[in-house]
């Protein structure tokens, strides 16, 4: 019996208690392709070494600076680096926690951007064919 209240109510999963590489691994034994972590929760695998170990001296030194009032040496490096690798026309990095986070804030700044520019009239329209509108039509 379990208190989380799953996805699936009428199907309690297993427990996942280790992850080696691609692989998630339950309380039997079994393992699993991890092949539904998401792009950016485990795309770097589960357990390796490496990646542990940066983690760890991340922690040791800073968990979390909220970027709407402090910036951080992790940060700054990621933007130095996605910029260089960039085109030519991106020259910053807005950081945001998802996808509807990332939605929003283009909107904000299209609107912003339209403002700034003496264009008020100029609007930002949201379709239903995005992801939080289907979910409500499949409810």
């Amino acid at each position: 019996m379990t208190n989380v209240f799953h996805r699936n109510p009428q199907n309690e999963p297993p427990i996942a208690v280790d992850g080696r590489g691609m692989y998630l691994i339950n309380a039997n034994g079994k393992e699993y392709i991890d092949a539904s972590g998401g792009a950016a929760v485990s795309c770097l695998g589960h357990g390796d070494p490496e990646v542990t170990k940066a983690i760890q001296a991340q922690a040791e030194k800073l968990a979390f600076a909220h970027t709407g009032f402090l910036s951080s040496e992790p940060a700054e490096q990621l933007a130095d680096l996605l910029i260089e690798k960039a085109p030519s026309e991106y020259g910053k990095v807005f950081y945001v926690s998802g996808g509807s986070e990332a939605v929003e804030s283009a909107l904000k700044l299209a609107r912003q951007y339209h403002l700034e520019n003496g264009e008020p009239q100029r609007r930002s329209r949201s379709s239903c064919a995005a992801f939080h509108c289907n979910q409500k039509r499949h409810r």
